[in-house]
């Protein structure tokens, strides 16, 4: 049904692939001599010039100084860090957390556990589009928190949260401020500064930079635990050894993504307006989530009625195509999405959702061969359940 051997990838919010800019960088460090940016000597002071250029690159992309980059290990190191880092050097009063209830799960894991340890996480709840109620947030901060944390944009709907807002909120409560803008990153402008954004976490690998390196931005004047000691490494705010050459191939990747990011929303925008519409009129029973809410421009959740998501994602994968379900496998099972769930559907419907991320490498070819199978791999699966029943 797909009609050509070539695979197509539309799971950019999980992976995008490694653009040639940060495949070059990357493979031009690998191929030097190799030595430690601590070091005094030549060799050391050539490594941490790399370094010093990719801090420069990503500050670009990420919209604040060189001086607020820590380099982590990737998204959901930094925001483990600025979780446990804010709250472990929290005065003894401050006892609680405020988060949405669509946060990603690399910051409600690491709140959950600190709920083991006495802090109370409260979790506002969003409406049926996916946005956070934002009275609600700001209602609930004020002397006794400790942090708040807001996602910029959330990896299964794309919906863009109002980050300026409550950060505004949390500057004026003196609540320190976590954004996660790990798929916001490179698709939209970002201004955390404007926005009283304290600490925001980055990721490498959803921007076309190597996976296994992200950043974590900490603004001046924040008090920070580090998650990591043992070095003096980015102002003792991580410790161990830089990995360069993929610190290089993030620098090299956030360089073109800042650079080509508004041409690059206008395209996707046309390319997910065209895979809506033609959904929407090919395919009966498609559902789509957070549409009505401003989104990032490369991102569709739905759900058709009656398949579970599972089951599609494995009949597009068979047919070429690599998508993604909303949900995470736990325990051997999979788990009804979160996200889904919070914006007030059922299990069955959570269950079902699907998710299509386009990216830098997606062509109008590519969208225009996933239209042209969708209503025969539905009708398939659609075969497929009847016969089970």
């Amino acid at each position: 049904m797909g009609g050509s051997d070539r695979r197509i990838y539309l799971d950019h919010n999980a992976t995008s692939p490694l653009r040639p800019e940060a495949r070059e960088a990357l493979a031009e460090v690998l191929e030097s001599a190799p030595a430690n940016p601590s070091s005094l000597h030549a060799e050391g002071r050539a490594a941490r010039a790399v370094l010093d250029t990719a801090r420069e690159q990503v500050a670009r992309l990420a919209g604040i100084s060189t001086g607020e980059i820590v380099f982590t290990s990737g998204g959901s190191e930094a925001a483990s860090a600025a979780v446990r880092g804010v709250v472990d050097r929290a005065p003894p009063d401050r006892r609680r957390i405020v988060v949405s209830a669509v946060e990603h799960s690399a910051v409600l894991d690491v709140c959950e556990r600190l709920s083991r340890r006495g802090f109370v996480v409260v979790r506002v709840a969003c409406d049926e589009q996916g946005r956070v109620d934002t009275e609600k947030f700001i209602r609930h901060l004020g002397p006794g928190v400790a942090l708040a944390a807001l996602q910029w944009a959330n990896n299964e709907t794309g919906v863009i949260q109002p980050v300026g807002e409550i950060g505004a909120a949390c500057r004026h409560a003196g609540v320190p401020f976590f954004v996660d803008a790990v798929q916001a990153a490179g698709k939209i402008a970002l201004d955390p500064h404007a926005a009283c954004v304290d600490l925001m976490a980055l990721s490498a690998h959803k921007l076309g930079g190597p996976q296994g390196v992200g950043a974590l931005t900490v603004r001046s004047g924040i008090s920070l635990a580090p998650l990591i000691s043992g070095g003096t490494q980015e102002k003792r705010r991580r410790g161990g050894t830089e990995g360069v050459a993929t610190i290089a191939g993030f620098g090299a990747a956030a360089e073109v993504a800042e650079r080509e990011q508004q041409e690059e929303t206008q395209r996707l925008l046309r390319l997910r307006a065209k895979l809506e519409t033609r959904l929407r009129d090919q395919c009966r029973g498609i559902r789509f989530h957070g549409q009505a809410a401003n989104r990032l421009p490369n991102t569709v959740n739905f759900a058709v009625s009656g398949l579970p998501g599972e089951t599609l994602a494995i009949a597009f994968d068979l047919e070429g195509f690599a998508v993604s379900t909303g949900s995470a496998c736990a325990s051997g099972g999979v788990e009804p999405s979160h996200v889904i769930r919070a914006m007030g559907f059922d299990d069955a419907e959570a269950r079902g959702a699907v998710r299509l991320s386009l990216g830098w490498s997606t062509t109008a070819e590519d969208v225009d061969r996933l239209l042209a199978c969708f209503p025969d791999v539905v009708a398939q699966v659609r075969r497929g359940l009847d016969r089970s029943v």
